[in-house]
């Protein structure tokens, strides 16, 4: 089964939680014979509890837990995991079981094994997957986010220094030149620069380009915020925010290993 997680934050009924989910599986939803949808409700504080009050102990705990149901549902074929909702003090996993599947009882032998967690699940049928397709599944802003993410993960990964603030670069796109211009004298008085606004003979859709550069951090909080100011500006005037782009910056143990890299391979090519 193809797997795409991808986590972002949400507010539900004004309380902040984060969605972890399989975004690859709405390609395909609703799969038919698993119309049975398994919540699993894990309490938290018990996990507090076991863990010396360590958040982060808590976390892991649950996190092994969460490999290992998945590891026997799947090894087993009973269900499919849709992701899981977590808050400050439960975490709410999601199955799509089988149809014939006995839920009920394989449920509580599962369980069975984890007598130090406090949790309690349910069933209910879900057969076009609705619960996954319009509850759990990003909006287009939370689609961004979980782009920012990745984008983020990905350059911290590879040793950038995210507290770095740097010129960011940012791209809209408007039906036409009315729209265009409504956005940037939005934008000007928010600290953005506009680097080209133009006309692309190449879009069909939305072919007038609004190209903008602020400087600010890449920490997710940030470029969230960023990304939702300029999301929610340009849905205002009837144009779509399109992501953005930045240069890397390295922190100094990354360049060093960079400049040691680039002087070991002038090296090797010297004595080929």
């Amino acid at each position: 089964m193809e797997e795409d997680w991808n986590l972002f934050e949400r507010i539900r009924d004004r309380e902040q939680v984060l969605v972890f989910m399989n975004t690859a599986l709405k390609q395909k939803a609703p799969f038919i014979g698993y119309g049975q949808r398994i919540t699993i409700v894990f309490n938290m504080y018990s996990l507090w509890d076991l863990s010396d009050s360590s958040t982060q102990k808590a976390q892991q705990a649950f996190y092994e837990l969460e490999d290992k149901l998945i590891s026997r549902m799947k090894d087993q074929g009973y269900a499919l995991y849709a992701g899981r909702i977590s808050s400050n003090n439960k975490m709410e996993m999601y199955f799509y079981a089988k149809d014939d599947w006995d839920w009920e009882r394989e449920m509580k032998r599962i369980l069975a094994d984890f007598p130090n967690f406090r949790y309690y699940f349910s069933m209910n049928l879900d057969a076009d997957w609705s619960f996954y397709l319009e509850e759990m599944a990003p909006s287009p802003l939370e689609e961004q986010w979980m782009r920012n993410a990745k984008i983020a993960y990905a350059l911290k990964r590879r040793g950038d220094n995210l507290e770095k603030a740097r010129e960011v670069q940012h791209w809209l796109h408007f039906p036409d030149s009315t729209r265009m211009d409504a956005m940037k004298s939005k934008v000007g008085a928010l600290g953005y620069r506009v680097i080209v606004s133009e006309f692309d003979t190449t879009r069909q859709v939305e072919p007038y380009v609004l190209h903008l550069s602020k400087l600010h951090t890449l920490d997710v909080p940030t470029v969230n915020a960023i990304t939702k100011e300029l999301f929610v500006l340009a849905a205002e005037v009837g144009g779509t925010y399109d992501g953005w782009g930045t240069r890397l910056i390295l922190r100094f143990p990354a360049k060093l290993r960079a400049h040691l890299k680039r002087i070991f391979l002038k090296m090797i090519s010297a004595f080929k």
